[in-house]
């Protein structure tokens, strides 16, 4: 237990310095910029979808707060010349000292080619196709979010191939559209499960807690469950330390795109290898107890029933995810305003990677942490502590180790939510199936969300 409450403290230690560290770098300024440039391209989407005056005006107010910065000069420039104004002003601004602050010689001189490009783009003079052709390609490679189909859209036009930027303007629209439509479809759906989760939690809860009480513990001995789980969790740890400082080598010199993709492969791997060496480590320390390891929730009389429950569990605990992601945004915003909260790498991938990136995302939160997580928090830790006391306090501390573990403070209360819903799940099935479905359904919506609208 001490091995236990050591490498606890010792990941909240390293998550505060991280982010005291960052902070202390402007990273607060770094994370604002980014908010505002993901709030500016959703509005910008709006534009494309439904070219409206309100949309285009909330883009330019967003895309201005994440000023100076040359990704936001960028997209304001393309966004006014796509819609009667000038953008000269701002694509000037790509290279000024305050755009390029904290950048290099050659990011420098790329910044300064890309501003003689838009000026050449929107200039009074047409372009050639081959011009054209290069230029669009050009603009595909840079940060431009969904501004890209629309600086495409006018180098063509300006090449005289109408028919080809009509195509493209069309294509950008319809699309924008469909991913608009299903991200606020997804939200409703989330609304509507939210409150159908309230019904299904509130006739889990008077159907469930009474026998709680009475319920059998655990037979898994102490010392088997807690060694294996310090080995698992000493060695994700581990692993992924040091495969993130092999990401850092490796990422030198190769694209951006490579570089994501190879981190995203390190945490798979770290996730697997831990859990290799975890569930070794439990199977060896139960069978000389005489115990079966299976305990931990390895079981299910019906799968598919199993299924179902995890689908109705993450209904069941969205509402209550959600009030505790308000509760913790207020209290960012007034008692914790000066620790800032890292923010999840997968977030980033799906929002603003490739389809490389965002498919390894999705096997890495949807599939591979389900399986791993659950099999050490719901099944090792919470078994273990079902032995020694009841299903509630069991239930609290478990999902507490699981929520300190995440970002904090921001993330503890949410996913402390989440997790008490989860062990609750494995209490009353007898099966880490349900858990590991709501997990990944959980995990794999938020992310489509992110993907949709931003």
């Amino acid at each position: 237990m001490a091995g236990l409450v050591l490498l606890i403290a010792a990941v909240v230690a390293l998550q505060i310095l991280g982010a005291r560290v960052r902070h202390s770098a402007a990273s607060a300024d770094d994370s604002m910029r980014d908010r505002a440039l993901r709030t500016g391209d959703l509005y910008a989407k709006c534009c494309i979808a439904w070219p409206r005056g309100e949309f285009t005006g909330k883009a330019r107010e967003w895309f201005g707060k994440a000023a100076p910065w040359p990704g936001a000069y960028r997209r304001l420039g393309v966004l006014k010349e796509s819609y009667g104004r000038s953008g000269r002003e701002d694509f000037e601004k790509l290279d000024s000292a305050a755009a390029t602050r904290g950048l290099d010689k050659q990011e420098i001189a790329e910044l300064r080619r890309e501003k003689a490009m838009w000026l050449r783009v929107y200039g009074p003079r047409g372009l050639t196709f081959q011009e054209a052709r290069r230029y669009a390609g050009e603009a595909q490679s840079l940060d431009l979010g969904p501004l890209k189909d629309l600086a495409v859209y006018e180098i063509y036009r300006k090449a005289g191939c109408e028919k080809t930027a009509d195509r493209i303007l069309e294509s950008a629209g319809t699309r924008n559209r469909i991913v608009l439509v299903a991200g606020v479809g997804l939200l409703a759906m989330l609304v509507f499960g939210g409150f159908g989760g309230i019904a299904i939690a509130a006739a889990f809860l008077a159907m469930s807690a009474p026998g709680f009480a009475s319920s059998a513990r655990s037979r898994l001995s102490w010392s088997a469950g807690l060694a294996s789980f310090v080995v698992y969790l000493a060695s994700y740890i581990g692993l992924g330390a040091a495969g993130k400082t092999a990401n850092e080598f490796a990422g030198r010199g190769i694209a951006q795109a490579w570089a994501d993709a190879f981190y995203l492969v390190v945490i798979i791997v770290s996730a697997v290898v831990a859990f290799a060496l975890g569930l070794w480590s439990l199977t060896r320390r139960a069978q000389e107890a005489g115990q079966d390891w299976r305990e931990i929730g390895y079981r299910t009389v019906s799968a598919g029933r199993d299924v179902l429950r995890g689908i109705a569990g993450f209904c069941a605990s969205l509402p209550f995810v959600l009030v505790a992601a308000m509760i913790a945004w207020g209290l960012a915003k007034t008692v914790f305003r000066h620790v800032p909260t890292p923010e999840q790498p997968f977030g980033g991938f799906v929002t603003q990677g490739g389809a490389v990136e965002i498919a390894l995302t999705f096997i890495a939160a949807s599939v591979v942490a389900p399986i791993v997580e659950e099999t050490f928090f719901r099944g090792v830790l919470y078994t273990t502590f079902r032995g020694r006391m009841g299903v509630w306090p069991a239930v609290m501390l478990s999902s507490v180790v699981f929520a300190v573990i995440h970002p904090l403070p921001g993330g503890f209360l949410p996913i402390f939510a989440l997790a008490c819903a989860l062990a609750l799940m494995r209490e009353r099935t007898g099966s880490l199936i349900p858990s590991m479905v709501c997990h990944g359904v959980y995990n794999g919506v938020m992310l489509a969300f992110l993907m949709l609208l931003f």
